[in-house]
């Protein structure tokens, strides 16, 4: 289990990629806030614009979203 909340600059992944190369990490936290009533956190990232894609030159992470703490994983590896 992870232990939340994620520090600031962590890469992740959402629990819905589960190719290979995700697990290098989609998204970048910028920001968090809780823990909330249930101990779950929220993550503002950023990630790619066609999430069911991998970064690339052609699919950047410029899209800034919120992620439940349930759904963020923290990478295996580092770029």
């Amino acid at each position: 289990m992870t232990a939340h909340p994620l520090p600031v600059g962590t890469r992740v992944r959402h629990y819905g990629q589960q190719w290979a190369a995700a697990r290098r990490g989609t998204a970048t936290i910028r920001e968090s806030k809780g823990p909330y009533r249930d101990g779950s956190y929220e993550y503002r990232v950023t990630t790619t614009v066609d999430f069911s894609r991998r970064p690339s030159p052609d699919n950047p992470e410029t899209r800034e979203t919120w992620w439940s703490s349930t759904a963020t994983i923290p990478t295996e590896t580092t770029q």
